[in-house]
């Protein structure tokens, strides 16, 4: 399996709870705030990789979709499932924007293997 293979792997797995918690959002619970759970979990992905401008414009989509879909979820508000469902989408969509924003950052702090000892090897 290549690095970037295992790289992506390891964040889809870590995003899993993040895509649970946009997919079993209801609104219907006071104590809900899917803002700040997600953006949560989002930064303890991204780490140190959180200087990243791609990445803060990511996190900035994610929280304003998670926003989106908070108001048209919420109890008070005129429940309508297909606008709920193209929120959730679009926050699903948001949150494979910032995943895949981690992945290049990731990517990019790998060290790039040398190449030197295929040019040392001698000719045929």
């Amino acid at each position: 399996m290549s690095n970037d293979t295992m790289i992506r792997q390891e964040i889809r797995c870590s995003f899993a709870l993040i895509r649970g918690l946009i997919r079993n959002y209801s609104g219907l619970y006071a104590g809900e705030d899917l803002a700040a759970d997600v953006l949560r979990y989002c930064d303890e992905m991204a780490g140190r990789e959180a200087s990243s401008p791609r990445l803060k414009e990511a996190r900035r989509i994610v929280a304003e979709r998670c926003r989106h879909l908070a108001q048209a979820a919420d109890r008070f508000s005129q429940r309508d499932p297909a606008f709920i469902a193209i929120a959730r989408a679009r926050a699903d969509a948001a949150v494979d924007l910032l995943q895949d924003a981690i992945f290049e950052c990731r990517k990019s702090r790998m060290p790039v293997p040398s190449s030197g000892r295929l040019l040392r090897r001698k000719s045929l």
